[in-house]
């Protein structure tokens, strides 16, 4: 059930990036989050398509959590590089090659190969509100570094430190969201009571905000690698610090791990430097943008002509 629903998440990502994707690229140009940008968000219907399916996403992630942990939801929700490669080759028609299959292939036998070998056990740990606050300290001092730093530099160092600091953000709030799951299931008036809820209206909108940016402001591979990949290293650590979760040690096995993470991480960087991801607002946005490119455009514009 758990990795059921985790990959739920992961096919809803990645629709939903699409969507956003579709929704920001051609929004006026910014170093960052702007409310010029949460204003053209908001007036495009394909990105609110894509805010209602994260939303959807969210949710399965939620259930994911509740049941199961940190170190085995996150590390699955990198099979949305996999499926969205797979959504990109199927409707936008771009060549499937052979390195661009391997890349799949070696990311999900990674991926797989890791749940075996690692054997993450649960956390017995309930952690106080003073672990709460300096891990979210800790986590919301990195995502302002990135942010800061992203402020100047070429597109694809904005889009992946973008991307790589809504990363950090997110993880931070997987674990919130484990956190309420628990309180949920004691009655929404003690939901409403529980500051997990606002710190995840917090922490969400801020990181939502940062990965909107990291869409607009460079190469889409460069965003998504660095949102998909910095993602479950960041929960793991956090899953350790918090609940107690961890992984099977022993040099055997640290060494399996670690050999495991990086057949993953190789494979997920080949299917971002794929031409269905990499050719995606490049140095040549007239040929690179998502919007009119899709099977229902083209099938519009072949309505129109007749």
């Amino acid at each position: 059930m758990v990795i059921c629903m985790a990959l739920v998440a992961a096919f809803a990502n990645a629709i939903a990036s699409i969507c956003q994707r579709l929704g920001v690229e051609d929004a006026p140009d910014a170093h960052g989050p702007s409310v010029g940008l949460i204003r053209h968000m908001v007036r495009r219907p394909v990105w609110l398509l894509g805010f209602v399916i994260m939303a959807l996403g969210y949710a399965a992630q939620a259930v994911a959590l509740h049941l199961g942990d940190l170190n085995v939801v996150q590390p699955i929700l990198v099979s949305e590089l996999v499926l969205l490669v797979f959504i990109l080759w199927l409707w936008y028609g771009v060549s499937l090659r052979a390195r661009d299959i391997a890349a799949a292939l070696a990311t999900a036998i990674g991926l797989g190969f890791f749940l075996f070998v690692s054997s993450p056990t649960s956390g017995a740990k309930t952690p106080s509100n003073s672990l709460w606050f300096g891990v979210g300290l800790v986590i919301v001092f990195a995502v302002f570094v990135c942010v800061l730093l992203a402020r100047r530099g070429p597109a694809w160092w904005r889009a992946l430190l973008l991307g790589a600091g809504a990363s950090v953000g997110f993880a931070l709030l997987s674990a919130i969201t484990k956190s309420m799951t628990n309180v949920l299931v004691t009655g929404w008036g003690a939901l409403f009571s529980s500051w997990q809820l606002y710190a995840i209206a917090v922490i969400g909108l801020g990181s939502f905000l940062i990965m909107q940016s990291a869409f607009q402001v460079g190469p889409f591979a460069a965003s998504q690698s660095s949102l998909i990949l910095v993602n479950p290293f960041a929960a793991i650590a956090i899953g350790h610090v918090l609940f107690g979760e961890s992984l099977r040690g022993g040099p055997l096995y640290v060494s399996l791990e670690a050999l495991s993470l990086g057949v993953m991480v190789l494979g997920a960087i080949g299917l971002s430097m794929s031409s269905l991801v990499a050719n995606v607002h490049e140095e040549h946005p007239s040929d690179d943008l998502l919007a009119g490119r899709g099977r229902y455009a083209k099938w519009r514009r072949a309505r129109t002509a007749t």
